[in-house]
């Protein structure tokens, strides 16, 4: 009998010590030292901290998407502040909701605000513009160099808005000539994509250096629609609103340098060109005044 108190007493000793052992543990885990308090509340503020950071990130960035889904040229870029040239996003539809666009938005000529659609220049590589239909429908190459912006984004941009439009060449001796027209529209792909100008307001150079006759359809080398007997595209070897196969050449092949024919038969070596639009009411000194 004594025995059995004896064991009894050890197992109830032995299971008073396991408690208490675990509620001293449960007692420094509920009750740190003060620096253990002091380092959890660091780390504390530091999360608060990263989470007031990481949400203003966020606020600030969907305020750039907003602005963004608005922008649906460079002269609205230029109307929200930006006053730097270089290749910005915009939206050339009346919803917002498709894919930006990338172009290169001119920022400095005559005001800024214009969006570039042709870029001709001498770079390490050149881009091929002897290209399908469906590839000047889309847009090709890179708004950092030499690209076309696309027929269908420049139909959805010209009949959205009313739209001016500016050539701007340099000679390869370094020669600058510009011709500005007051209007340009592209029609749809089922009109061919047909080109509309404007009156020339403003030039220092021949006036036939972006001429048409009446409204001439795009044309590539798989689709002709000029109005010459054989394919100017084909002729030429890139895609444009030919009338005939004499001038206007603006996307021929590299063939040791560039070259732009202005009509009649004007044949002028070329180091860069560029072609882009901007919206007739725009007011250029107001924009400048204002973000300057």
């Amino acid at each position: 009998m004594m025995a059995w108190v004896y064991v009894s007493w050890l197992l109830i000793m032995e299971a008073m010590a396991a408690h208490a052992s675990t509620s001293t543990n449960f007692e420094e885990i509920k009750y740190p030292d003060s620096r253990l308090r002091e380092d959890l509340q660091q780390l504390s503020d530091g999360l608060t901290e990263d989470n007031q950071y990481y949400s203003s990130l966020v606020h600030s960035r969907s305020l750039y998407d907003q602005q963004l889904s608005i922008a649906a040229d460079c002269a609205d870029h230029l109307m929200g502040g930006a006053i730097t040239s270089g290749v910005y996003y915009i939206y050339p539809f009346t919803c917002s909701c498709r894919k930006p666009v990338p172009v290169w938005c001119d920022m400095e000529t005559d005001g800024g605000g214009w969006t570039v659609f042709l870029t001709r220049q001498t770079q390490d590589s050149q881009v091929d513009f002897n290209r399908w239909w469906q590839e000047y429908k889309s847009g090709f190459g890179d708004p950092h160099g030499e690209y076309w912006l696309g027929n269908e984004h420049l139909h959805q941009m010209t009949s959205s808005r009313s739209y001016s439009v500016r050539v701007d060449f340099t000679s390869d001796a370094g020669v600058s000539y510009y011709l500005y027209r007051t209007f340009i529209k592209v029609a749809s792909e089922a009109e061919r994509y047909g080109l509309s100008l404007g009156a020339v307001a403003s030039y220092n150079t021949s006036t036939g250096c972006f001429a048409t006759s009446g409204s001439p359809s795009f044309s590539t080398k798989d689709q002709d629609y000029d109005s010459a007997t054989g394919n100017c595209a084909v002729t030429k070897g890139g895609g444009w609103w030919y009338y005939n196969c004499l001038y206007n050449n603006p996307t021929s092949p590299y063939n040791s340098g560039l070259s732009f024919t202005c009509y009649p038969k004007r044949v002028i070596k070329l180091s860069k060109l560029q072609v882009k639009i901007r919206p007739t009411a725009f007011n250029s000194s107001l924009c400048r005044s204002c973000y300057q």
